[in-house]
Protein backbone atom coordinates (compact mmCIF):
# COMPACT_ATOMS: atom_id res chain seq x y z
CA UNK A 1 0.00 0.00 0.00
CA UNK A 2 1.30 3.42 -1.11
CA UNK A 3 0.07 6.42 1.12
CA UNK A 4 -0.36 10.06 -0.41
CA UNK A 5 1.73 12.55 1.68
CA UNK A 6 0.35 15.96 2.12
CA UNK A 7 2.09 19.80 3.30
CA UNK A 8 0.45 22.83 4.44
CA UNK A 9 2.07 25.89 4.73
CA UNK A 10 1.78 30.11 4.72
CA UNK A 11 3.90 31.57 2.90
CA UNK A 12 5.01 34.19 0.63
CA UNK A 13 6.98 32.36 -1.92
CA UNK A 14 8.00 33.76 -5.25
CA UNK A 15 7.63 31.41 -8.03
CA UNK A 16 8.55 33.50 -11.09
CA UNK A 17 12.27 32.31 -11.16
CA UNK A 18 10.92 28.92 -12.12
CA UNK A 19 7.80 30.19 -14.67
CA UNK A 20 9.78 30.55 -17.58
CA UNK A 21 11.38 27.37 -17.94
CA UNK A 22 8.90 24.99 -16.90
CA UNK A 23 6.39 27.12 -19.71
CA UNK A 24 8.46 26.00 -21.69
CA UNK A 25 8.80 21.94 -21.21
CA UNK A 26 5.71 21.43 -22.70
CA UNK A 27 7.15 22.51 -26.21
CA UNK A 28 9.54 19.71 -25.50
CA UNK A 29 7.80 16.66 -23.75
CA UNK A 30 6.59 13.89 -26.48
CA UNK A 31 4.37 10.54 -25.95
CA UNK A 32 6.08 7.83 -25.43
CA UNK A 33 5.68 4.18 -26.13
CA UNK A 34 8.38 2.79 -23.12
CA UNK A 35 7.99 2.08 -19.64
CA UNK A 36 10.60 4.73 -18.28
CA UNK A 37 9.38 6.80 -15.05
CA UNK A 38 10.93 8.51 -12.72
CA UNK A 39 9.85 8.83 -9.08
CA UNK A 40 10.99 11.84 -6.69
CA UNK A 41 11.64 9.99 -3.43
CA UNK A 42 10.59 11.66 -1.36
CA UNK A 43 8.46 14.25 -3.49
CA UNK A 44 7.75 16.81 -0.54
CA UNK A 45 11.25 17.04 1.35
CA UNK A 46 12.61 19.15 3.93
CA UNK A 47 14.97 21.91 3.65
CA UNK A 48 18.71 20.31 4.06
CA UNK A 49 17.39 16.74 2.83
CA UNK A 50 18.87 14.82 0.18
CA UNK A 51 16.09 13.97 -3.11
CA UNK A 52 16.46 11.07 -5.21
CA UNK A 53 14.86 11.18 -8.67
CA UNK A 54 14.80 7.86 -9.13
CA UNK A 55 14.44 6.58 -12.50
CA UNK A 56 12.62 2.92 -13.25
CA UNK A 57 13.02 1.22 -16.64
CA UNK A 58 15.63 3.17 -18.05
CA UNK A 59 15.32 0.81 -21.88
CA UNK A 60 18.65 -1.57 -22.35
CA UNK A 61 19.95 0.64 -25.61
CA UNK A 62 20.31 3.79 -24.12
CA UNK A 63 23.93 5.18 -24.31
CA UNK A 64 23.68 8.41 -22.73
CA UNK A 65 21.22 10.52 -20.67
CA UNK A 66 21.37 13.99 -19.47
CA UNK A 67 19.56 15.99 -16.54
CA UNK A 68 18.14 19.63 -16.94
CA UNK A 69 16.60 21.88 -14.12
CA UNK A 70 14.04 22.87 -15.85
CA UNK A 71 13.54 22.33 -19.49
CA UNK A 72 15.88 20.86 -21.45
CA UNK A 73 17.81 23.88 -22.85
CA UNK A 74 22.13 23.69 -22.56
CA UNK A 75 21.48 26.66 -20.29
CA UNK A 76 19.85 24.31 -17.96
CA UNK A 77 21.71 21.32 -18.01
CA UNK A 78 22.71 19.30 -14.78
CA UNK A 79 25.20 17.31 -16.10
CA UNK A 80 25.29 14.46 -19.26
CA UNK A 81 26.64 10.80 -18.74
CA UNK A 82 27.61 8.50 -20.56
CA UNK A 83 26.35 5.13 -19.75
CA UNK A 84 29.39 2.49 -21.31
CA UNK A 85 31.88 4.13 -19.66
CA UNK A 86 30.39 5.70 -16.65
CA UNK A 87 31.56 9.05 -17.21
CA UNK A 88 29.78 12.32 -16.27
CA UNK A 89 30.38 15.93 -17.28
CA UNK A 90 28.81 18.60 -15.49
CA UNK A 91 26.63 21.47 -17.13
CA UNK A 92 26.13 25.33 -16.33
CA UNK A 93 23.04 24.32 -13.79
CA UNK A 94 25.36 21.83 -11.65
CA UNK A 95 25.82 23.05 -8.18
CA UNK A 96 27.72 20.81 -6.86
CA UNK A 97 25.59 18.92 -5.28
CA UNK A 98 23.61 16.58 -7.78
CA UNK A 99 25.53 13.22 -8.63
CA UNK A 100 24.03 11.33 -11.86
CA UNK A 101 24.07 7.38 -11.36
CA UNK A 102 24.61 4.81 -14.08
CA UNK A 103 21.07 3.89 -14.02
CA UNK A 104 19.63 7.25 -14.76
CA UNK A 105 18.73 8.29 -11.61
CA UNK A 106 19.51 11.62 -10.05
CA UNK A 107 20.64 12.44 -6.16
CA UNK A 108 20.51 16.38 -5.26
CA UNK A 109 22.00 16.99 -1.52
CA UNK A 110 21.16 19.07 1.13
CA UNK A 111 18.17 20.74 -1.12
CA UNK A 112 16.38 24.21 -0.44
CA UNK A 113 13.57 25.84 -1.67
CA UNK A 114 15.32 26.89 -5.04
CA UNK A 115 15.74 23.41 -5.97
CA UNK A 116 11.65 22.91 -6.08
CA UNK A 117 10.25 22.62 -9.74
CA UNK A 118 10.76 20.55 -12.68
CA UNK A 119 13.26 18.34 -13.68
CA UNK A 120 14.18 16.96 -17.48
CA UNK A 121 15.85 13.85 -18.60
CA UNK A 122 16.28 13.13 -22.11
CA UNK A 123 17.71 9.39 -23.06
CA UNK A 124 19.51 9.17 -26.38
CA UNK A 125 19.58 4.74 -27.49
CA UNK A 126 21.96 3.07 -29.85
CA UNK A 127 20.16 5.18 -33.00
CA UNK A 128 20.36 8.45 -31.46
CA UNK A 129 16.76 8.41 -30.71
CA UNK A 130 15.79 10.85 -28.11
CA UNK A 131 13.19 10.32 -25.11
CA UNK A 132 12.30 12.85 -22.77
CA UNK A 133 10.66 12.29 -19.44
CA UNK A 134 9.84 15.27 -16.33
CA UNK A 135 9.62 14.79 -12.64
CA UNK A 136 8.86 17.41 -9.76
CA UNK A 137 9.72 17.54 -6.16
CA UNK A 138 9.01 20.08 -3.70
CA UNK A 139 11.20 21.20 -1.07
CA UNK A 140 9.99 23.58 2.28
CA UNK A 141 11.13 24.67 5.51
CA UNK A 142 11.23 22.89 8.50
CA UNK A 143 7.61 22.97 10.08
CA UNK A 144 7.11 21.86 14.04
CA UNK A 145 5.10 18.87 13.56
CA UNK A 146 5.16 18.16 10.25
CA UNK A 147 2.59 15.33 9.46
CA UNK A 148 2.28 14.48 13.15
CA UNK A 149 0.79 17.81 15.37
CA UNK A 150 -0.54 20.04 12.67
CA UNK A 151 -1.98 23.06 14.44
CA UNK A 152 -5.75 23.91 13.92
CA UNK A 153 -5.87 26.83 12.31
CA UNK A 154 -3.27 25.28 9.31
CA UNK A 155 -4.73 24.26 6.22
CA UNK A 156 -4.37 20.81 5.28
CA UNK A 157 -5.66 18.08 3.03
CA UNK A 158 -7.12 14.56 3.62
CA UNK A 159 -7.49 11.67 0.65
CA UNK A 160 -10.80 9.95 0.76
CA UNK A 161 -10.14 6.72 0.32
CA UNK A 162 -6.15 6.64 1.16
CA UNK A 163 -5.50 4.07 -0.91
CA UNK A 164 -5.93 4.87 -4.56
CA UNK A 165 -6.74 2.40 -7.17
CA UNK A 166 -7.45 3.18 -11.56
CA UNK A 167 -11.34 4.21 -12.32
CA UNK A 168 -12.25 4.87 -8.80
CA UNK A 169 -13.35 8.66 -7.83
CA UNK A 170 -10.87 10.32 -5.19
CA UNK A 171 -12.22 13.07 -2.52
CA UNK A 172 -9.57 15.52 -1.76
CA UNK A 173 -10.91 16.79 1.62
CA UNK A 174 -9.76 20.43 3.04
CA UNK A 175 -9.81 21.51 6.86
CA UNK A 176 -9.10 24.87 7.96
CA UNK A 177 -9.79 26.77 4.88
CA UNK A 178 -9.11 30.28 5.74
CA UNK A 179 -11.83 33.05 6.41
CA UNK A 180 -12.43 35.81 4.23
CA UNK A 181 -11.67 34.56 1.14
CA UNK A 182 -10.73 36.19 -2.22
CA UNK A 183 -10.63 32.91 -4.31
CA UNK A 184 -8.86 29.57 -4.29
CA UNK A 185 -6.80 27.65 -6.96
CA UNK A 186 -6.37 23.98 -7.61
CA UNK A 187 -2.76 22.95 -10.10
CA UNK A 188 -1.50 19.82 -11.11
CA UNK A 189 2.10 20.29 -9.89
CA UNK A 190 3.37 22.83 -7.69
CA UNK A 191 3.90 25.71 -9.88
CA UNK A 192 0.63 27.59 -10.26
CA UNK A 193 0.43 27.77 -14.13
CA UNK A 194 -2.46 28.13 -16.09
CA UNK A 195 -2.18 25.04 -18.31
CA UNK A 196 -2.24 23.28 -14.70
CA UNK A 197 -5.34 24.84 -13.09
CA UNK A 198 -7.65 22.40 -12.37
CA UNK A 199 -10.26 24.20 -11.18
CA UNK A 200 -10.63 28.31 -9.07
CA UNK A 201 -13.58 29.49 -7.08
CA UNK A 202 -13.76 32.91 -6.69
CA UNK A 203 -15.61 34.04 -3.61
CA UNK A 204 -16.49 37.70 -4.84
CA UNK A 205 -18.55 36.22 -7.87
CA UNK A 206 -19.03 32.69 -6.49
CA UNK A 207 -18.32 31.69 -9.73
CA UNK A 208 -16.22 28.42 -10.23
CA UNK A 209 -13.85 27.74 -13.28
CA UNK A 210 -12.77 24.71 -14.40
CA UNK A 211 -9.26 24.04 -16.06
CA UNK A 212 -9.68 22.67 -19.68
CA UNK A 213 -8.03 19.03 -18.88
CA UNK A 214 -10.28 18.66 -16.17
CA UNK A 215 -13.39 20.38 -17.28
CA UNK A 216 -15.94 17.09 -17.20
CA UNK A 217 -13.68 15.33 -14.41
CA UNK A 218 -13.96 17.28 -11.17
CA UNK A 219 -16.17 18.86 -8.78
CA UNK A 220 -15.42 21.51 -6.38
CA UNK A 221 -16.93 22.30 -3.10
CA UNK A 222 -17.15 25.99 -1.45
CA UNK A 223 -14.98 24.86 1.57
CA UNK A 224 -12.08 24.35 -0.73
CA UNK A 225 -12.43 20.36 -1.22
CA UNK A 226 -12.13 18.58 -4.33
CA UNK A 227 -13.83 15.53 -6.14
CA UNK A 228 -12.05 14.10 -9.41
CA UNK A 229 -13.59 11.13 -11.01
CA UNK A 230 -12.32 7.96 -12.79
CA UNK A 231 -8.87 8.12 -11.55
CA UNK A 232 -5.88 7.38 -13.93
CA UNK A 233 -2.24 6.43 -13.59
CA UNK A 234 -1.43 9.52 -15.36
CA UNK A 235 -3.09 11.51 -12.59
CA UNK A 236 -0.03 10.16 -9.93
CA UNK A 237 1.64 13.34 -8.51
CA UNK A 238 1.59 16.40 -6.16
CA UNK A 239 -1.76 18.55 -6.34
CA UNK A 240 -1.30 22.31 -4.68
CA UNK A 241 -4.51 24.22 -3.47
CA UNK A 242 -3.36 27.70 -2.97
CA UNK A 243 -6.04 30.78 -1.28
CA UNK A 244 -5.66 34.57 -1.51
CA UNK A 245 -7.90 36.35 1.47
CA UNK A 246 -9.13 39.88 1.24
CA UNK A 247 -5.87 41.31 3.09
CA UNK A 248 -4.06 39.51 0.56
CA UNK A 249 -2.64 36.91 2.45
CA UNK A 250 -1.48 33.65 1.07
CA UNK A 251 -1.86 30.02 2.31
CA UNK A 252 -1.50 26.88 0.18
CA UNK A 253 -1.09 23.06 1.12
CA UNK A 254 -0.07 19.85 -1.16
CA UNK A 255 -0.40 16.63 -1.28
CA UNK A 256 1.26 13.61 -3.03
CA UNK A 257 -1.43 11.30 -4.92
CA UNK A 258 -0.40 7.65 -5.50
CA UNK A 259 -2.75 5.65 -8.14
CA UNK A 260 -2.02 2.01 -7.60
CA UNK A 261 -2.81 -0.51 -9.97
CA UNK A 262 -5.80 -2.74 -8.90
Amino acid sequence: MMDSAALSCKDCTSWQGLLFAVSLLTCWLHPTTSHLTIKAVPPIAVEGENVLLFVHNLPKNVKAFSWYSGAPFKCCEIASHVIATNFTVVGLAHSGRETVLNNGSLLIKSVTRKDSGYYTLRTLDSTSRPEIIRAEFFVHRPLLGYKKHLTPSQLTIQLVPLRVEENINIFLSVFNLPKKLQVFAWHKGVLPLEHLKIASHSFLTNSTTLGYAYYDRVKVRNDGSLLLFNVKKKDAGLYTLRTVSVDLISEWAIIDLQVNTP
